[in-house]
């Protein structure tokens, strides 16, 4: 959900410089793991607010340019709201009450534009397709295929990284609902306080996927603290400014590397 912006400001901007010398040093792939927590609350257009809770894993791995991921999760819904926007993904379809399982498995893969990287520029292009591995039934995920690709563009001005995401999504439509392939991007700037801590804030825009509903509209600021060369720590809180968007949220995520 939100890590997906926090993910792409750090592993464009932050991480990269990084994984080049690790891929011209090592000829295996360069291996990571992150987990933690998120949680948000809204209307979504709704009487009552609808409270989401993921706890997710995403397993990645890096060798030069290329970058594979697999982002599973587990999921808890509470609540009446009908939740295709949710996060920048298309959950599922909840009239009352609270379900919980396993969450839709996203795949990704990830080009980077390494002779961009001697000039402070950092341009990836990935792909994106859905599993759709959660319960439809549950209400926790729309039960079709979905897919897309982005490009994400940041540039290192010093300390400060002004960072940029265009994206479209071929949104899967669940049983009884047209939903519409969408648009979406996000803007933000993070900035490196020293070697451990960079902070970062980013605005989010998507169209809705159903014709009639509101533009979901989002920021979120975050803090990233590297305890080690292996382990990093993130933590993030999140605003909607939409009645289609969670009220707030946040979460911690971290990440351990090189294993």
């Amino acid at each position: 959900m939100r890590g997906r912006i926090i993910a792409a400001a750090m592993a464009v901007a932050g991480s990269h410089p990084a994984a080049a010398q690790d891929s011209f040093a090592d000829a295996f792939w360069d291996f990571s793991v992150r987990s933690g927590f998120d949680f948000s609350s809204g209307l979504y257009g709704a009487a009552k607010p609808t409270e989401i809770l993921s706890v997710p894993l995403s397993l990645k791995t890096v060798k030069g340019p290329w970058t594979m991921r697999a982002d599973l999760s587990w999921l808890r819904i509470s609540g009446p709201a009908i939740l295709l926007d949710a996060g920048g993904t298309a959950l599922g379809v909840r009239t009352s009450g609270h379900a919980s399982g396993v969450g839709d498995v996203h795949l990704y893969g990830t080009y980077s534009v390494e002779s961009l990287w001697a000039s402070g520029w950092f341009v990836d292009l990935t792909a994106r397709v859905k599993a759709p591995t959660a319960s439809f039934a549950k209400g926790l995920g729309t039960g079709a295929w979905d897919g897309g690709a982005q490009v994400d563009v940041a540039k290192t001005l010093g300390a400060l990284i002004p960072f940029l995401q265009v994206g479209y999504r071929l949104t899967g439509s669940p049983a009884g609902y047209t939903l519409r392939n969408i648009f979406y991007g996000s803007v933000g700037v993070q900035y490196s306080w020293n070697e451990r801590v960079v902070t970062g804030i980013a605005y989010d825009i998507r169209q809705a996927a159903l014709a009639t509903a509101k533009t979901p509209r989002e920021g979120t600021a975050y803090v990233n603290y590297k305890l080690n060369d292996r382990w990093s720590v993130n933590v993030y809180g999140t605003a909607g400014f939409s009645p289609n968007s969670p009220s707030g949220g946040g979460g911690v995520a971290i990440t351990f590397r090189g294993f």
